[in-house]
This record gives C-alpha cells, sequence and structure tokens, in this order.
C-alpha cells in the first residue's frame, strides 16, 4: 500500500488474515461495528467461527467504515475482504499483525504510568469464576434475559479447561495412539519405532486449550455478558471490587453466584516446596518426558498420569496411602487396572505414607515412604502430587457477604437449588465440595441461574457420572455393589466381559468388564461399571437408564447395534436375568 500524504484518505480494505488454529475457512458471527461507524485500530469488526474455534477480526486501521459486505452466518475464507474503511493519514497506523492490537497511548496516561478505567456496573447477575460451573451459569442467565456481569482472574474455562481435565486428555490421546503403534504388529502393520516429539505434544495440547478458551470467549459476546478480568474483592452483601492495573470497577449485583474452585492439596511432608515436586498444573507444561517419576497420590489424576507417561517411556512409581487405588470403584475394575499398570512398567505400593522428599547433590529426588512398617525409597526426577483438591474458601470474603460453611467446614454449605445461608448468594463447583467434577459444576450452575430467573430444578446428586481415562479407560455412575450392601439395599449384579464383544476383539481391546448393580426390589438400576473399549462414551446409556429410573426388565427391548462395544450393556442386562447370549 502506497504511503499516505498529509491529510490525505484512503480505501482500506478488512481482509480475513487469520483464523483460529489452522482453519481455511469458517462462519461471520457477531458484527460489531456497521457503515458510518468510526474505528480505531484493534477494534473487533466481527467474530468468525471455524472448525477450530473463534476469531476476532480487528481494524489494522484509524477511521470511518464505509461499507460491511457481509453479513451474520456468510461463510468466508482466509484472503476474502469483509469491509472498507476510510482511513486518515493523521491517524497512525497500526504496524502489528492483523488481530494484535496496538498498545496505543489513551485518556489516563501519564508519565508512561497508565490510571486503572473506572467503571460502575449495576449488573443482574453477577459470576465469580469462569470455569466450567461459572461460564455455564452466566450463559444460562443471559439466555433467560438476564444482565450479567462475570468477572475471572485467570483464562475462561477455568482449571478444567486450561491446566486439568482439556489438557490431560489432549495426553492421553497421544498416550493412546501411541499404545496403537506399540500394538500395530499384532494387527499386521509393521512400523518403525514411534518418536516422540514432547514440543509438538505440548504446542497441540495448548492449541485444544486455546481453541476451547476461544470458544468460549465468543460465548460471552454472543450472550451480551460483561467480562471483567481481575480478581473480585467482597465490599458488601451486594457489592464487589475488582482492581488491577488497566480496570478499578464497583460491581452492585441483585443476585450473585460463587464459583471461584479450587485448588491442589500439598501435603505437609518435608521437600514438599523443592524444585521438581510438582502439582498437576507444572506436568503440564514440561519441556522434557522425566526419566523417572514418583506420583503420590493413585486416585484419578494419579493414574491417569501414570498411564500417560508411562507409555511416553517414563519409568512411573505410584504411592497410595489407601489400600487400593482408585478406591471408589468396582474391585474387578481396580484388577483389570492393577494387570494393565503392570504390563505398562508402572510400579505401585499402596497403604503406604509419603513420609518427605529429599534432594541429592546431583539432583536426583528421593521420595521416602513407609509401608507395612518398613521404609522405602523411590529415586526420581519428578514427583508428582496428586493428593487430591480443596475448595479456594479464601478465593473472596465469605464473611462479609454472609455466607457460611458447611458442617465439615470444608465447603460452602448450599441447598438444593444452590443458595448460600445468603439467598441472594449462589455457591457451585468445587467450592461446595460436594462432587469435585466439572460437569457436576456446569449442572449446579445451571440450576442456580434458573432459580435465580424463577425455574425450580432442584440439584440431585444420584446419576452423576464419572468417567476416567486411564487404560482402558473407566466410566461409573452410581454405588458399587458393596456399597449398596454396606446400605442394606437389596441388590443383584449382572456382568459381562469384553473379551466376549466381537467388536472389542476385532479391535484387540478386550480388557474389561460392563457390571450392573441393580435393586432387586425396585428393578432399576442403582450403579454401573464400564472399563473398557469406548467405555466413557457408553456411559451415557446407563446414567439414562438410572436417571429415568427404567425398570431394566423393561430395557431389555432395546435392540443395541452390531457389532458395537455397546453390545456389552445388553449383555450385561441379560445377566441380570440370568440369560446372557455370548458368554456363559
Amino acid at each position: 500500500m502506497r504511503k499516505l500524504k498529509w491529510g490525505e484518505h484512503m480505501k482500506c480494505a478488512l481482509e480475513i488474515k487469520k483464523l483460529m488454529g489452522h482453519a481455511k475457512d469458517g462462519k461471520i458471527g457477531k458484527i460489531h461495528v456497521q457503515a458510518g461507524d468510526l474505528v480505531q485500530a484493534g477494534t473487533v469488526i466481527c467474530t468468525i467461527e471455524s472448525s477450530k474455534g473463534s476469531a476476532k477480526l480487528l481494524s489494522d486501521y484509524d477511521g470511518k467504515v464505509l461499507d460491511i459486505t457481509v453479513s451474520e452466518g456468510d461463510t468466508v475464507k482466509i484472503g476474502d475482504q469483509i469491509g472498507v474503511v476510510e482511513s486518515d493519514a493523521k491517524a497512525p497506523q497500526n504496524k502489528t499483525p492483523q488481530n494484535k492490537a496496538t498498545k496505543k497511548p489513551a485518556a489516563g496516561y501519564s508519565f508512561g504510568l497508565a490510571k486503572p478505567k473506572k467503571m460502575e456496573i449495576c449488573a443482574e447477575v453477577a459470576v465469580v469464576g469462569g470455569g466450567p460451573g461459572g461460564y455455564v451459569a452466566a450463559i444460562r442467565a443471559a439466555q433467560l434475559g438476564k444482565k450479567v456481569v462475570l468477572i475471572e482472574e485467570d483464562q475462561l474455562g477455568g482449571t478444567c479447561l486450561n491446566y486439568g481435565c482439556i489438557p490431560t486428555k489432549a495426553l492421553a490421546h497421544t498416550s493412546e495412539v501411541l499404545n496403537q503403534i506399540s500394538a500395530s504388529a499384532a494387527l499386521g502393520i509393521q512400523v518403525g519405532e514411534a518418536k516422540l516429539e514432547i514440543e509438538n505434544i505440548m504446542a497441540r495440547k495448548s492449541e485444544v486449550v486455546q481453541t476451547l478458551v476461544g470458544g468460549v470467549e465468543h460465548l460471552m459476546e454472543v450472550n451480551e455478558i460483561e467480562l471483567i478480568r481481575g480478581t473480585a474483592k467482597a465490599i458488601s452483601k451486594n457489592t464487589l471490587s475488582v482492581k488491577t492495573s488497566k480496570v478499578d470497577a464497583t460491581v452492585k449485583f441483585k443476585k450473585m453466584i460463587l464459583a471461584t474452585g479450587s485448588e491442589p492439596v500439598i501435603i505437609p511432608i518435608p521437600g514438599a516446596d523443592l524444585e521438581g515436586v510438582i502439582t498437576s498444573r507444572e506436568l503440564l507444561e514440561i519441556d522434557r518426558i522425566p526419566k523417572k517419576m514418583a506420583i503420590i497420590g493413585g486416585g484419578v489424576i494419579g493414574m491417569e498420569f501414570a498411564f500417560i507417561f508411562a507409555s511416553f517411556g517414563t519409568q512411573v512409581t505410584v504411592v497410595e496411602f489407601q489400600n487400593d487405588i482408585l478406591s471408589m470403584l468396582e474391585p474387578e475394575a481396580v484388577e483389570v487396572i492393577l494387570e494393565s499398570a503392570r504390563e505398562s512398567g508402572i510400579e505401585i505400593h499402596t497403604g503406604a505414607a509419603a513420609k518427605r522428599v529429599v534432594n541429592t547433590t546431583d539432583g536426583t529426588l528421593i521420595l521416602e515412604f513407609e509401608k507395612a512398617g518398613e521404609i522405602q525409597y523411590v529415586s526420581c526426577e519428578r514427583v508428582l502430587l496428586a493428593t487430591g483438591r480443596k475448595p479456594r474458601l479464601d478465593s473472596i470474603d465469605l464473611e462479609k457477604l454472609d455466607v457460611c460453611l458447611n458442617a465439615s467446614k470444608k465447603g460452602v454449605e448450599v441447598n438444593g437449588f444452590m443458595q448460600t445461608s445468603n439467598p441472594d448468594v449462589y455457591a457451585i463447583g468445587d467450592l461446595t465440595n460436594i462432587i469435585q467434577l466439572a460437569h457436576v459444576a456446569s449442572h449446579q450452575g445451571m440450576v442456580a441461574s434458573e432459580h435465580i430467573c424463577g425455574i425450580e430444578h432442584e440439584m440431585s446428586y444420584d446419576a452423576v457420572p464419572s468417567a476416567i481415562f486411564t487404560h482402558p479407560e473407566i466410566g461409573s455412575v452410581g454405588m458399587t455393589e458393596a456399597c449398596a450392601r454396606a446400605q442394606g439395599i437389596p441388590c443383584e449384579t449382572g456382568l459381562f466381559p469384553f473379551a466376549a464383544n466381537g467388536k472389542a476383539l476385532a479391535m484387540d481391546e478386550t480388557k474389561g468388564f460392563v457390571k450392573l448393580v441393580r435393586n432387586s426390589e425396585t428393578g432399576v438400576l442403582i450403579g454401573g461399571t464400564i472399563i473398557g473399549p469406548r467405555a466413557t462414551d457408553m456411559l451415557s446409556t446407563l446414567v439414562h437408564l438410572m436417571d429415568e429410573k427404567v425398570v431394566l426388565k423393561e430395557a431389555l427391548h432395546t435392540i443395541y447395534a452390531h457389532p458395537t462395544a455397546s453390545e456389552g450393556i445388553h449383555e450385561a442386562l441379560l445377566a441380570l436375568e440370568g440369560r446372557m447370549i455370548h458368554f456363559g
């Protein structure tokens, strides 16, 4: 483009130069400007939705919009021009790449220091925390017509999207592909030795995360939710303050939803603060695969990472205080995981108490633990603390909000509609310490927002699914057989092994089973476990049967497609009646 002369105007095209990820095309989302509007470099012109996520098209110029040539919903691609801006040579032009806003001096700057922008906001609903509970609650309240403000101090999506569920599952998929390559000879495929590139593995993980974060940001825009980035501080029962280097906001609200989440539990042992002793958050950012790693904790987080890094070639040792890993599961499922762990080279010590971590002169870490009265040692490069999470009860002044803790003082007390002791304040997610799962937080968020809007749908925890991405993966819901019997519930079980399932055999994934627990008096499902191929995807069938309280004899008439792994559910239903077809 030729250089403008002083006072000269030039027509400048608004061109799509980049989309989210490596997408080549997408659809126009919300258009933020129209012909005649004045814009600055960095002004959002529109959002563009693609299969990789949502991207913002920013103006590269200061000037006046002459024309917007697209409509919301139009399909566009990289290189398309979607409008024209008349730019003035007197206005400084943006020299940064497309979709990167220029940092320009503005009102409030003094001696190179920016004064925070003062804001006074009145919201019908204020949501504190933009994780899977908070952002879902915000969207639902906005859908129901409320003016919503969402306050988030870090990244939208919270721990789950940024530092937990999603990045972990991205690594788990890499692990699964690696396992398939290693086992390919049994399928008649000869390949060379697989080479891991940790930089590319982590880059892909980050791209998955950023795509989803961009999607949540887009949802905030389309639902017209005001987003404030910063830490919320309670001023009174109906007022919050958010102060950062960029904003000084006072937020008055009619109703508030607290969704500030949880943080890792750091066990109080000597050496827990040493370099190399890390939580899952740091492990997800490593730039080198450790040769040896010790994991304190054999729960979901610990065992998922154990299988991931064992497949990456790390020598993994798990130290678990309880007598079993994954102690919430059916014993038969634990046995399958233990066998798979042994095959993967994972060493597991149960009934073992971590005592301390020490550093040697060569930088190696030594984890000391006690088992059956004997002191033992593990030498490693990294020690992962996977000992659970606790609610962030000090994330906001609950006393000023007149919000009380529960009887155990380990979470915020709520009723079935997620109301706290202050009826204008709701709490959801890990902060309540009821069930620490992202999908529970999301559902609690919807329950809270609907109750605020006059829709009474009480929270139920009878059929909460749990998905564990070990090898093989596990899906469970409801009570185990042992739990039901301990509560005096008359029950009977049906179990079908995947070794007898045609699809599992064809995939060479025959480990595991489907086990159902039925109330023998009512005939309804009270618990179920699927461990094996596609277990977490099939779990929804069991959740539906439980939630609808279907009498399982009636469910026998449902036809399951053949050949699929889901036929295992049908066979387990048949097993309850003593009439399995393909196993006996």
